[in-house]
């Protein structure tokens, strides 16, 4: 892949590119200090500017003066004294001396600690780790380490707490890095610029600073292992006011997260922190852990509110169930319920073991009942193209920055609060199951291609959103898609993994091998559905050896060994069903580049013989239809499977097979044999072959090791 080339101040460019945005639209947000430093830094002359984006760029704000050399910022040192003047570094202080210690190399920290320590301090044993020699270093005066000569050639950025709160502002999270600005001009990031409508995310300063503030602790929390009790309520002490929607959404996020630190050191304690809140992991959390410490009437009543207002749906699945089973002495959970109901039991052949759902879609297809994978981008499919206008267009409910993916209506959860008019107005404007199909082609034809974090593309998408708007009710459709806008984190994701067209019924099924769970979000999205009169269903699987299941055994020459630069010659495939070979199909393949030497003397397939044949892309429709609810079998399958899947992937298509090595098997069930090669294995079976190191004579071959394997395996 070749790389653009960036000009000489690009990182200057994109910095101005983003504070753009900060006195932009978010000017509003900013404190009298931030505005004081933007200032500071648009007065600055260019070269220093530029030298302060090269210190915020680095990874650690401690940094060695040597470091400082960059070819377009001449006597970077003489730079530097500006940025000192401006504050925007400064020498390290007694406070930085841990971020000092971090980035100092094992030879430095030898020499502080060597100018530092007291004449009785332990001596350092030069074959320790950096660790503890750092540890060693902790142990000096921190005002002796700050006026060392180690710590005399490092500087300390002062910069950060304007710049991350800056890139909150931007990003909407504290993840983001300004070299994303980078990987999109270079081609390494796909961005939204069309659909961005460079837009504010909150309200007010208060909101989002204290979302920012509660956002870092968050995550800080997250992370840390707290010793004592002391240390999680000193922790709380600090936490700012959470103002505004998102901060609270995350104020009772981190709630969650103290309550679960605290349930260690004290259960009691636990509880108490736990109580008020009202995300519902935190209210589940205080009922099993409130029963469990004995307080079962206050549970009792917990739960009895919980279902009489119950904030989410899945949270009032939770109460129902622990409700039943705890205090009217119900023994299975809905989970368990749902499992033991009339579900479905297919047998499957064991070769589909690690692509169940591809096997119960074959399963189907070889009764002649269509079925198709869905799980969630059906569904995330309809609500993105129904609403498109509503989530990307409306002004204030749209893609924020051109690095956003979702909208921030969605990002903070009031997409129905916000826009809850349009919404109704839009699914009122549905009289019929035709006039839904009709908006949802609408948005794909307009919008095909657009990149953002809802509607996954591909080319048979509208026939799938066809399916299911002609076969499924048109009120329960609307219903689900009501239930999306009012909560896109509880409904985007959970639905079932394929949906079945039989009789003209449309049904949905979750499809379950041997000891695969039934996940809590699974579980609330197929009541969902179901409640809106839709039909689904949990399809367990069972193993078997089908002897009517279809193999597609393949062999193919290529020019070289390597599936990403070499292409394929020549493709031969057998089609087995029942131990007999039912169809055959091969062809020379133009590689569109030299076959070598040594490759013609192996396989005799001259440059001349394929100058003509078609190319890969020309029979990609016949190989798939060929393999199509078939297991994919090679002789050393990986090879020829990553060959066929890397030519797809060069024409833009996804190709995807159950596979079986007739090496690996034939190691399996053949033991002890002095070589798994294919020629030796016909030579030791007495399996003919035509001619070795031709696609459709190894595959023919390969098809009665297949033989073989399928006798051992029953």
């Amino acid at each position: 892949m070749a790389f653009r080339d960036l000009p000489t101040f690009y990182y200057h460019t994109h910095f101005s590119e983003f504070l753009d945005f900060v006195k932009g639209p978010s000017a509003h947000l900013l404190s009298e200090f931030d505005l004081e430093f933007l200032q500071k830094y648009s007065q600055s002359a260019h070269l220093a500017q530029c030298l302060t984006v090269r210190l915020i760029n680095r990874k650690y704000p401690v940094i060695k003066r040597s470091s400082l050399s960059f070819p377009e910022i001449p006597l970077a040192s003489e730079v530097l004294v500006d940025l000192v003047s401006s504050g925007f570094v400064k020498n390290v202080s007694v406070e930085n001396v841990l971020n000092l210690l971090e980035v100092l190399t094992k030879p430095e920290l030898a020499a502080l600690y060597e100018e530092v320590a007291a004449a009785d301090s332990p001596k350092l044993i030069k074959s320790a780790n950096k660790a503890s020699f750092t540890r060693h270093c902790q142990r000096l005066c921190p005002h002796k380490i700050v006026t060392s000569g180690v710590a005399k050639d490092y500087i300390m950025r002062t910069t950060d707490a304007f710049v991350d709160y800056f890139l909150f502002l931007y990003f909407g999270h504290i993840n983001g890095k300004l070299n994303q600005f980078s990987m999109r001009d270079l081609g390494l990031m796909r961005t939204r610029d069309e659909q961005a409508q460079m837009q504010s995310r909150f309200a007010d300063y208060a909101s989002a600073y204290s979302c920012f503030a509660l956002t870092q602790a968050y995550e800080f929390a997250k992370k840390h292992t707290y010793e004592s009790e002391r240390d999680i309520v000193s922790f709380m002490a600090t936490l700012p006011k959470a103002n505004g929607p998102q901060a609270v959404l995350v104020s009772q996020k981190l709630g969650y997260v103290m309550a679960k630190s605290m349930l260690t050191v004290n259960p009691v304690a636990a509880l108490s922190i736990a109580q008020d809140l009202q995300a519902p992991l935190a209210q589940e959390f205080w009922c099993r852990q409130a029963y469990k410490l004995g307080f079962k009437d206050a549970v009792e009543a917990k739960l009895n509110a919980i279902v009489d207002d119950p904030s989410t749906d899945k949270l009032l699945q939770f109460a129902e169930d622990f409700l039943a089973r705890k205090y009217h002495k119900k023994r299975t959970s809905i989970l368990t319920d749902m499992l033991r109901e009339n579900n479905r039991h297919l047998l499957l052949d064991e070769s589909y073991k690690g692509s169940v759902e591809y096997g119960v879609i074959a399963y189907y297809h070889a009764r002649d009942i269509q079925a198709w994978r869905t799980e969630n981008s059906v569904w995330k499919n309809l609500f993105g193209l129904c609403f498109w206008h509503e989530l990307f267009e409306l002004e204030g409910l749209g893609l924020a920055t051109p690095f956003d993916y979702l909208p921030v209506c969605l990002k903070h959860h009031n997409f129905i609060a916000v826009a809850g008019k349009q919404i109704a107005s839009r699914l009122a404007s549905f009289s019929s199951c035709k006039d839904l199909l009709l908006q949802v082609t609408k948005s794909a034809t307009a919008h095909y291609s657009k990149s953002q974090g809802i509607v996954n593309w591909h080319t048979n998408m509208l026939d799938k959103l066809t399916v299911v708007i002609e076969h499924l009710p048109l009120n329960g459709l609307k219903g689900q898609l009501r239930a999306m806008c009012s909560d896109w984190q509880l409904y985007n994701d959970g639905y079932p993994d394929i949906m079945v067209l039989e009789n003209n019924k449309l049904r949905f099924e979750e499809v379950k091998a041997q000891g695969d769970t039934l996940r809590r979000n699974q579980l609330m999205q197929l009541q969902s559905l179901r409640g809106f009169g839709i039909d689904v269903g949990i399809t367990t699987v069972g193993w078997t050896l089908d002897p009517m299941q279809a193999y597609a055994v393949i062999d193919i020459e290529t020019t070289g060994g390597r599936a990403g630069t070499h292409k394929i010659t020549e493709i031969g495939m057998v089609k087995m069903v029942n131990g007999e070979i039912v169809d055959q199909w091969q062809s020379l393949i133009n590689p569109q580049r030299r076959i070598p030497s040594m490759i013609t003397s192996l396989t005799g397939i001259t440059n001349d013989m394929v100058a003509d044949a078609p190319l890969f892309a020309d029979i990609a429709d016949e190989l798939e239809a060929f393999t199509e609810n078939c297991i994919f079998v090679a002789h050393n399958v990986n090879f020829d499977y990553g060959f066929i899947r890397e030519e797809f992937a060069r024409i833009n298509r996804h190709y995807k097979r159950p596979k079986l090595c007739t090496v690996q098997q034939m190691r399996t069930h053949y033991k002890g044999l002095p070589s798994y090669s294919l020629a030796n294995l016909t030579r030791h079976f007495d399996i003919g072959m035509q001619r070795h190191h031709r696609a459709l004579s190894d595959a023919v071959a390969a098809s009665e090791l297949l033989k073989l394997v399928n006798e051992a395996r029953r």
